[in-house]
C-alpha cells in the first residue's frame, strides 16, 4: 500500500506542476482492522480416539524408550556418540552386578540429640529472659 503511494507522488515530479492545497477536514487516513496471525494447525481428525481417562504409568511404558529421530541423532552428537553411550551404559549395568558390588549411595542413619536432658533444661533456663542465670 505505501509502495503505491510512493509511485503515485513520484510520478508528479513535474517541475512545472503546482502541488495542490489540502482541503481542511477529516484527513483521508483509513483505519484498518486487528489483525490476529494464527500459525498454520492441522486439522482435527473427527474419528481419533481420545481417551477420557487419565492412566497412570506402568512399569513398561516407564521403561520404554522410543528410538531417536534423525534430527534427534544429530542433535546428540551422531551415531558414533550414541553407541558410546550405549556401551557405557550396558558396561556399567554388567559392572552392577558383580558380586560384592556396592551402591555407592548408602541409607540415613539417625545421629543422636546433640542435647542430652539436663543440657536442654539448662539451654531453655538461660534462653529464658525472666529467669535469673545460675
Amino acid at each position: 500500500m505505501l509502495c503505491c503511494a510512493f509511485a503515485d507522488s513520484g510520478a508528479q515530479e513535474d517541475p512545472g506542476a503546482t502541488t495542490p492545497e489540502p482541503t481542511p477536514g477529516p484527513d483521508p487516513v483509513t483505519d484498518m482492522e486487528a489483525v490476529r496471525v494464527v500459525g498454520e494447525r492441522s486439522p482435527a481428525d473427527p474419528f481419533a480416539f481420545r481417551n477420557p481417562v487419565e492412566v497412570e504409568a506402568t512399569a513398561f511404558s516407564r521403561h520404554w524408550d522410543e528410538p531417536p529421530s534423525l534430527e534427534e541423532i544429530g542433535m546428540r552428537g551422531g551415531l558414533v556418540q550414541i553407541a558410546i553411550n550405549k556401551g557405557l551404559e550396558v558396561t556399567a549395568a554388567g559392572i552392577r552386578r558383580l558380586p560384592g558390588w556396592r551402591n555407592p549411595v548408602q541409607g540415613a542413619i539417625a545421629r543422636p540429640p546433640p542435647l542430652d536432658d539436663e543440657q536442654a533444661a539448662r539451654a531453655a533456663r538461660l534462653h529464658d529472659p525472666g529467669a535469673t542465670t545460675p
